[in-house]
């Protein structure tokens, strides 16, 4: 779930200010309400998203790689480039309104940090007119594989299940989830947990290994927040998490770590290789069940105060199970619900 306020402030901070970061609230985000059918708790109409959230990102909604328009802005200046997504502000828990945020992505501005300019985040209500416009370089998805900026392997061993892809109350987290993936582990018969699921260490998932997705340099770390009691919520609890930026303005955040379990090299200024161990899944923060939130974030560098928001990003050579189908091998993929995956054939 999500708050009011940009729970990667203390991102902003090292990136923009050369700190270590602030102590404001962390991402906030739910998994399902335990002992309920995956995904059920919000019943956000998928269809309302920017994006689908199966198949590689060129099959999406929120930025086919022929999706390239023309803004022409209430200043006079124009905006073109590639739109990513399209974000709804009407269906946002927190401050909801008539406005949309169009992602454009311009190849030309990729570029290290703190060059990058290569998202232009652009609020409806300062459009006047929108046409397509002709392909200008680059498309997002082939810069994001070439750059690596990709899920190299899936942060749990084993095989893990998706219980909240691109839909639901991702949509409505302020444009902080809108391309996130809550995943979890289950038994033989699709059950999250045993017993009745009152504690922590009832769910499959509860102390899982979790290992890097990516490469990168680790921006933010957030290590000692408790654990919550299955089926609570606090709006102002804090995530454990560990943020990871890959290229440019563009990172990888985890998020619910257990309290306590994040090991001290992984620390603000660390390299982190892909498949180092994180720490271990757990129910910090703003969520109901244990569970591993993932998610692509990108700076906006124009907002006032500054922002991310979650971006589309594909996985790389991940096994894909959905509606009980034998196993395949899929080069770029992204997740939908109830989709089970893994870095290994299953």
């Amino acid at each position: 779930m999500a708050s009011t306020r940009d729970p990667f402030l203390p991102l902003i901070a090292l990136l923009v200010c050369a700190g270590p970061g602030c102590d404001a609230p962390q991402a906030p985000d739910a998994g399902v309400d335990a002992g309920g059918d995956a995904g059920t708790d919000a019943g956000v109409d998928a269809g309302r998203d920017a994006g689908s959230d199966a198949g590689s990102i060129e099959d999406a909604d929120a930025g086919p790689p022929d999706a390239w328009v023309r803004l022409t802005l209430r200043d006079g200046r124009f905006a073109v480039g590639e739109r990513i997504a399209l974000y709804d502000h009407a269906i946002w828990w927190w401050e909801p309104s008539d406005e949309r945020t169009h992602a454009l992505f311009d190849p030309a501005g990729l570029a290290e940090w703190p060059e990058d300019r290569s998202l232009r985040f652009i609020s409806s209500r300062d459009v006047l007119a929108e046409e397509r416009a002709p392909r200008e370089g680059e498309t997002y998805r082939d810069a994001m594989r070439s750059r690596g900026i990709v899920l190299e392997r899936v942060p749990l061993d084993g095989v893990a299940t998706v219980i909240t892809g691109h839909e639901r109350y991702h949509l409505e987290e302020n444009g902080y989830g809108d391309f996130a993936w809550d995943l979890v582990r289950t038994d033989d018969r699709g059950d999250r947990f045993r017993g009745a699921g009152a504690s922590n260490d009832d769910f499959f998932v509860w102390g899982a290994q979790v290992l890097a997705p990516v490469a990168g340099v680790v921006v933010e770390v957030v290590r000692d927040a408790p654990d919550q009691t299955p089926g609570t919520l606090d709006l102002d609890a804090v995530n454990n998490l560990v943020g990871i930026q890959v290229y440019g303005g563009y990172h990888v955040y985890l998020l619910h770590f257990e309290q306590g379990s994040i090991p001290p090299e992984i620390e603000v200024g660390a390299r982190v290789e892909v498949g180092a161990p994180l720490g271990r899944v757990g129910n910090s923060g703003v969520s109901l069940e244990p569970h591993l939130h993932v998610t692509a974030l990108a700076v906006d560098r124009d907002a006032d105060p500054l922002r991310t928001w979650s971006v589309p990003c594909e996985w790389r050579g991940v096994w894909v199970s959905s509606g009980g189908r034998r196993a395949r091998l899929e080069p770029h993929w992204v997740p939908s619900s109830d989709e089970r995956l893994s870095s290994t054939s299953f």
